[in-house]
């Protein structure tokens, strides 16, 4: 384009600018410094896509340099620089500039308490989000939660070792259920981990079999759910269901799987699946798969063979 002497204009950077962020810094820089330099920066179109650019590089100055020269930011501005201060970990500043807005959107609300729990702050996403249900515009419908705000605060009620998640964790679900048309693959899943975390397996498999749609995700989260509460036969049985619906498992599958042969002490079959891994569906393992396999060993009473296959790791075992 630039070889023919076309101009780009206000219209081409921000596809350009998007298809930066897959490939390096240097070419989003580059592209930043053309929009400058051709008078379009100022743009709101290509601002967003700056700021989504530098957040995805984890480059949160420059970010925050493009949104600090913005003089009267619109919402997705906001929520953009939201999104990048909770991507790179900043929630502090996220949530500092979120009571600063005057305008608030289910985006911002999410932004703010999907980095709180990407971050670990679990208590914090459970209060926002709790924040955010009390006030005026979400009672009055103009913010209800999306998808990514019930996974998130789902996720964090099953990750919160607190009194009282149990009851939240069902209040959301009760809302879900009064305010959904449907329970969609991902919140069903959260629904499945959550209750499967806090001890309701019978909840969990009661979501479970109420969903229509089931996706890797799901078969995981249910196979972790029962072998994590004492069904380690009925884990096994549904991982062959998962592969007779023609369902690939992942490394999160085994994980689930192995924890459940560790928990039955069943040597044989937990030894057999780690193998089939990287034969079977050519999963490299990574730690969590070892320290399964060492749990498995360990609690049959094979100590010197555990210490020996911690020995044969391909990386340092840790704690």
């Amino acid at each position: 384009m630039l070889a023919h002497q076309t101009p780009p204009n206000s219209h081409t950077f921000p596809s350009i600018i998007k298809a930066a962020t897959h490939s390096c810094l240097s070419i989003g820089a580059s592209l930043h410094a053309q929009a400058i330099n051709r008078g379009v920066l100022y743009d709101p179109f290509i601002q967003t896509s700056l700021l989504c650019m530098y957040s995805q590089f984890g480059d949160l100055r420059n970010a925050c340099k493009v949104f600090d020269e913005i003089s009267h930011p619109c919402i997705v501005e906001y929520n953009a620089m939201l999104d990048a201060y909770a991507k790179n970990g900043d929630v502090g500043s996220a949530c500092f500039l979120l009571k600063s807005m005057p305008k608030r959107d289910v985006v911002s609300w999410t932004s703010v308490i999907s980095g709180f729990a990407k971050n670990g702050f679990f208590g914090e996403a459970i209060r926002l989000f709790r924040e955010m249900m009390l006030r005026d515009d979400a009672k009055c419908g103009f913010v209800k939660p999306n998808e990514a705000t019930y996974v998130s605060v789902l996720s964090s009620c099953a990750n919160l070792d607190e009194r009282g998640v149990l009851c939240m964790g069902k209040q959301i679900h009760g809302y879900i259920r009064r305010n959904e048309a449907r329970v969609t693959v991902f919140i069903g899943t959260a629904l499945i981990d959550f209750y499967g975390k806090v001890g309701c397996l019978s909840n969990a498999i009661k979501v479970y079999n109420q969903m229509v749609v089931k996706k890797s995700c799901t078969w995981n989260a249910i196979i972790s759910s029962l072998a994590n509460n004492g069904r380690e036969e009925q884990a096994l049985d549904t991982f062959k269901k998962m592969k007779e619906e023609g369902l690939c498992p992942n490394e999160v599958t085994f994980v689930a799987v192995l924890t459940a042969c560790a928990r039955a002490k069943l040597l044989e079959i937990g030894l057999e699946l780690f193998q089939s891994m990287e034969g079977e569906f050519g999963l490299v393992p990574l730690m969590e798969h070892y320290g399964c396999v060492v749990d498995l060993l360990a609690r049959a009473g094979l100590l010197r063979e555990a210490s020996e296959f911690i020995r044969r790791m391909p990386f340092e075992p840790d704690a």
